[in-house]
């Protein structure tokens, strides 16, 4: 596959001078002022998933003028800067975009991507942290009341690695469905608990969670069997690059699982 640049990391931006993230199809501008950064965000028409630059040293006066500008000021500033990506801060709820089924006593290997946050720090300070393309919300439960706020994504759910499109803004997470029914198991939604997942970079810059397996059996219900604890060996030799943003024991991430996934209710993972 072809390496990925990454975006994120620590920079150093000179004052006077501003710098361009070119994230997919998003571009991310900082200018560096006296005593102040600031930032700004556009989002392009064209969608390309790998494009991923960095141009430093650029004249502020290079920024396009429909950017709109934050400025967050300092008493005396520093040259340091950091980008980091992140997992979403909710739930994520893909849909695949082809109908797949799962027939008894099967069990199937799935690759799901989900869209990245980005955060920007600056002299030990949380400047922003916002979605790289801001996904839309959905609720995820039996009922208005018992469940909670998700984001929607549409998947491929792709069965193997060949000519996977790993993307600069988006990162992967192996799923294992086993049928454990009698009966055929369509899997219309992929409900993941990205919150409590880790963020790894693997050697070629693909961007990785760890795997997740769950099981559905004849009461038509998608139950968390087991996260990982490390980056899936499909990453290769790897880094952590973030945490979760929540984390939890195996009692309270199974009920959080079930609460916010609808088990049991008319939105589970698998009907």
């Amino acid at each position: 596959m072809q390496l990925i640049q990454p975006w994120w990391g620590e920079f150093e931006l000179a004052e006077g001078t501003a710098g361009c993230w070119t994230i997919g199809p998003a571009q991310l501008w900082i200018a560096h002022q006296a005593r102040e950064w600031r930032i700004g965000y556009l989002l392009g028409d064209e969608l390309n998933e790998e494009r991923s630059e960095v141009a430093l040293g650029l004249a502020p006066e290079q920024m396009p003028e429909q950017v709109k500008l934050s400025r967050y000021s300092f008493q005396s500033s520093t040259e340091q800067l950091s980008l980091m990506p992140l997992l979403a801060d909710r739930p994520v709820i893909s849909r695949p975009e082809v109908a797949l089924f799962i027939p008894p006593a099967q069990s199937i290997q799935l690759y799901v991507s989900t869209q990245l946050w980005l955060q920007v720090r600056a002299q030990g300070a949380l400047l922003q942290e916002q979605p790289v393309v801001r996904p839309s919300d959905t609720w995820a439960g039996p009922t208005t009341r018992a469940g909670g706020l998700s984001y929607a994504a549409s998947t491929m759910a792709r069965i193997s690695l060949d000519d996977f499109p790993y993307s600069s803004w988006r990162a992967v997470t192996p799923i294992r469905i086993t049928n454990t029914g009698t009966d055929m198991a369509a899997v219309e939604r992929l409900h993941l608990p990205v919150p409590f997942l880790s963020l790894y970079q693997a050697a070629n810059g693909a961007l990785w969670t760890e795997a997740v397996e769950l099981t559905r059996g004849d009461d038509n219900a998608l139950d968390l069997e087991r996260l990982g604890t490390t980056a899936p060996p499909e990453a290769g030799s790897s880094n952590l690059l973030s945490g979760p943003r929540r984390r939890a024991d195996r009692g309270l991430l199974t009920k959080a699982f079930g609460t916010l996934f609808g088990r049991g209710g008319n939105d589970d993972g698998i009907a």
